[in-house]
C-alpha cells in the first residue's frame, strides 16, 4: 500500500472509504472502539496529542486498543493491484 497519495493523471478515483478520515491515505487500517477505521499512524498521533475522542463520531474513546482491519487492508491491496496499470 502506498505511503502517500500522488495525484493520478489518468483520472483513477480512489474509493472514499479506503482513505483514512484524518490523513486521506491508504495505510495500515485499524479500527477503534467506536467502529471507525483510521490509518494506524494518524490515530496514534491523534491520541498522543491528548485527544480522547473519535475524530469522526466525537464519542469518547473508552478503549485505546487498535484492531487491525484485515478486510479493508485486503480490499485496498486488491484495488491497488487492479489499478496498477494506472500508476497506483
Amino acid at each position: 500500500m502506498p505511503g502517500s497519495l500522488e495525484p493520478l493523471d489518468v483520472g483513477v478515483q480512489i474509493p472514499y472509504h479506503f482513505r483514512c478520515p484524518i490523513s486521506l491515505e491508504l495505510r495500515d487500517p485499524v479500527t477503534v472502539c467506536t467502529g471507525q477505521t483510521y490509518d494506524r499512524t494518524s490515530i496514534e498521533s491523534w491520541v498522543a496529542c491528548g485527544n480522547t475522542t473519535c475524530p469522526v463520531t466525537r464519542s469518547t474513546l473508552t478503549d485505546f486498543t487498535l484492531i487491525p482491519n484485515h478486510t479493508l487492508r485486503q480490499l485496498i491491496q486488491d484495488w491497488c493491484v487492479a489499478n496498477r496499470s494506472f500508476g497506483v
